[in-house]
């Protein structure tokens, strides 16, 4: 059942969808609004198709009679918006054949059409000026940065098409802008497509900043170990910022948290006299000491507890901090405290943040069966019903009997995704960068996890024994694994190009680790050179590394401890996968087969 109303008067309610034509990304669309902590709706619109708009806060389909339909059919409460007065009489001539509910869609204004359909744009009484920016792109010129000038637009696709094309032209994906370069053949290119001037003569020779800027440090009360950094919103300070060792982002200071050391002030001074910023000081220097360093461990944890408090409104930070603090003085893992909380806020946002106690297992058990509806699998839903557990048993400390025994999903018996030796061979001969070639040669070479290999620092690899020690894995767990001798040359080219001290890939960031996302990122780019048509990751290799082992004759006990697992159980899975006890088995189809060709010859 469809209704109509207009923008001003909706509001978004639960189970209810608001469509609305919109210009996205160079075409029109149908814009689906609905309440975001809907997720069986989210489930049924990817399902059909659709995709998230991050610019519009939307999902959204191509604008098309048959589209209409498919909403129609998998959802029942739309509200359509009502078009504005002045466009009624052209939408209706232009939507006579269309049903009477999708007419009010309501279409685009003229200036938006005819820059759409250049071809008909001769015909229109609106044509783009050229002594104006398409309104579309709004368009900013900020603060030049080094050689190049910034500019944040909207994606308008003919635009960005035409922007590509110029040599010197890059999009920055940290500050989401284009970076131009401060050239006058550059200068000249970018501003004939968007037919206005935009920069000055400041052509790049040497640095020339006419804003002065200043930093202003504060104490940090929730954390005394740290000094808060707050500044007026400058490029050139934010890549600055972002790039000390140890500092992060606050959302709810708005500022960058820094360990109140001297030598991290001493260090903040010296860089940003450079661009002549002055550092303002609202703290006593006592305040600074050497005490106050921090570890990586201890930096890691903080950040996190930090961020997923923030994450939450007032009335449900005191939930999540104790859910935190249990966890941490548990000494569980960075990655599991950041899982078992985030799935904890999920069920808070499912509940409108009510308080976790006063829910009964009748509720609990319905959120985890929505869950199983909209298709989550069962290795979510068991760490959902984890963090569960442990907040009504660790925090509330509720015995067995009051936390009413949570059910649990059945589990599915998935097996690993394995490649071949070959298709081993042609991944790691696409990548010709020797840091990434070296990434994909641990992970298969010595069946290291992403983080393993992350993590990896100089003084855990013997190259005299041939031999990795891995520092607290999975589990908090140590082990040995092989170094391949073949890998030696790999390692003695990396020393050469790059001079990391500590950890032996290093990020964006010097002496912080390399992210597990930029792995994933080499994996895929390898993928799609090699040209294999697989849906895999990385972490493929380190099956396929198992597999491989086993299928040569190597004892699965010694598979177990390469690997790092608890249970022989867990290593006896890549039994199902390996080739080498069903290679000699022959199909009674094919000896079939093969008395029917003989007597086919006779």
């Amino acid at each position: 059942m469809s209704q109509r109303l207009t923008t001003n008067t909706f509001q978004i309610q639960k189970d209810y969808i608001l469509l609305k034509k919109i210009w996205h990304r160079g075409d029109f669309r149908i814009a689906a609004f609905f309440d975001k902590s809907d997720l069986q709706i989210r489930q049924k619109m990817k399902r059909i198709g659709a995709r998230f708009s991050r610019t519009h806060k939307c999902w959204h389909l191509p604008y098309s009679k048959e589209n209409y339909n498919l909403l129609r059919k998998h959802f029942d409460n739309l509200i359509i918006e009502k078009p504005k007065k002045e466009t009624d009489d052209i939408n209706f001539k232009r939507n006579a054949n269309v049903p009477e509910e999708r007419q009010h869609l309501p279409i685009a204004p003229q200036s938006e059409r005819s820059l759409s359909h250049p071809e008909k744009a001769g015909n229109s009484t609106h044509k783009p000026k050229r002594n104006k920016v398409d309104p579309r792109l709004k368009l900013k010129v900020l603060e030049p940065i080094g050689k190049y000038w910034v500019l944040k637009l909207n994606y308008v696709e003919s635009y960005v098409k035409a922007l590509k094309k110029v040599k010197g032209v890059y999009w920055n994906k940290t500050h989401k802008a284009y970076m131009v370069l401060r050239h006058p053949e550059v200068k000249k290119n970018v501003e004939s497509i968007f037919g206005v001037s935009l920069f000055g003569d400041d052509f790049y020779f040497k640095q020339n900043f006419s804003k002065s800027l200043s930093v202003e440090v504060f104490s940090y009360k929730q954390d005394e170990r740290y000094m808060m950094l707050k500044f007026t919103q400058d490029f050139r300070l934010i890549d600055i910022l972002r790039r000390l060792n140890q500092s992060r982002y606050s959302k709810a200071q708005k500022a960058y948290l820094l360990p109140a050391t001297p030598k991290n002030l001493e260090t903040l001074q010296l860089l940003l006299s450079d661009l002549k910023v002055k550092v303002n000081l609202n703290v006593d220097k006592n305040y600074f000491s050497v005490k106050k360093s921090i570890n990586r461990k201890s930096e890691e944890l903080s950040s996190t507890k930090q961020r997923l408090i923030d994450t939450v409104p007032v009335s449900a930070k005191a939930y999540v901090e104790d859910m935190t603090n249990m966890l941490m003085a548990m000494n569980y893992s960075n990655s599991t405290i950041k899982n078992y909380t985030n799935a904890f806020i999920n069920f808070l946002n499912y509940h409108h943040y009510q308080d976790p106690e006063k829910l009964d297992r009748k509720t609990v058990v319905k959120y985890l069966s929505r869950l199983s509806e909209i298709g989550l699998r069962s290795a979510s839903g068991h760490m959902i019903v984890n963090a569960l557990k442990f907040y009504y048993k660790h925090v509330l400390e509720w015995d067995d009997t009051q936390s009413w025994t949570i059910p649990r999903p059945k589990k599915e018996k998935t097996l690993p995704k394995v490649l071949s030796v070959s298709e081993c061979r042609r991944i790691i001969e696409a990548v010709n960068q020797p840091k990434h070639k070296l990434i994909l040669l641990l992970a298969y070479g010595a069946g290291l996890r992403v983080s393993e290999i992350c993590n990896l620092e100089w003084n855990a690899i013997d190259f005299d024994e041939h031999k990795i020690l891995i520092k607290s894995g999975k589990g908090k767990k140590d082990r040995q694994v092989m170094l391949p001798y073949s890998i030696i040359s790999y390692f003695e080219t990396y020393k050469e190009l790059y001079s990391t001290e500590h950890y032996v890939f290093e990020g964006q960031v010097k002496g912080q680790p390399y992210s597990s996302g930029s792995c994933r990122a080499i994996m895929r780019r390898a993928l799609k050179q090699s040209g294999i048509d697989k849906k895999v990751n990385i972490h493929a290799l380190r099956h396929s590394f198992a597999t491989h082992l086993l299928e040569a004759g190597t004892d699965i006990r010694y598979i177990q401890k390469l690997l790092g697992h608890n249970s022989i159980k867990t290593t006896t899975i890549y039994t199902h996968v390996s080739q080498k006890s069903t290679r000699n088995i022959e199909s009674p189809l094919d000896r079939m087969a093969n008395n029917l060709s003989n007597d086919v010859k006779k």
